[in-house]
């Protein structure tokens, strides 16, 4: 098990003593960082992308493929993976001190591989604060059924 696990199995010990404490300004921040974390992936906007995700990011995709940052900002900028809409329909944020975690649910329409696929997912997002803010170090995404 590498070191991110054993850090959030961690955190999420702690967490009905670090809920109870809630820092409402963060979870904003967390919110806004993702939102244009969000923005930037519909417009393969790589620039503003970069510093939203963490240097050792990673992120799974509905299907399990899993890429590292390098490989996602690759994928976005070469138009092989196209966001076309990311439209949040529900998220649950916890703050515990410089690691956020959030629970989603997201409509999305992406273009892989010339094809154009419809669908809703439930998400898990892990953020750490940094110098930079607040950046994306894990992702997990599930399709749900039609």
């Amino acid at each position: 098990m590498n070191a991110r696990w054993l850090l959030l199995l961690a955190v999420c010990a702690h967490a009905p003593a670090l809920v109870r404490g809630q820092d409402s300004a963060a979870i904003h921040q967390v919110l806004i960082t993702e939102d244009q974390r969000f923005a930037a992936m519909e417009f393969a906007d790589t620039v503003a992308l970069g510093p939203l995700l963490a240097a050792d990011l990673t992120y799974t995709h509905t299907d399990g493929d899993q890429n590292t940052r390098a490989e996602f900002l690759r994928s976005l900028s070469s138009g092989a993976l196209k966001y076309r809409v990311i439209m949040p329909e529900t998220r649950d944020v916890r703050v515990y001190g410089t690691i956020a975690v959030v629970v989603g649910r997201a409509a999305m329409r992406v273009e892989a591989d010339g094809q154009t696929h419809a669908f809703k997912i439930r998400y898990l997002a892990v953020y750490r604060r940094g110098s930079r803010g607040w950046e994306l170090m894990a992702w997990q995404s599930t399709r749900l059924p039609t």
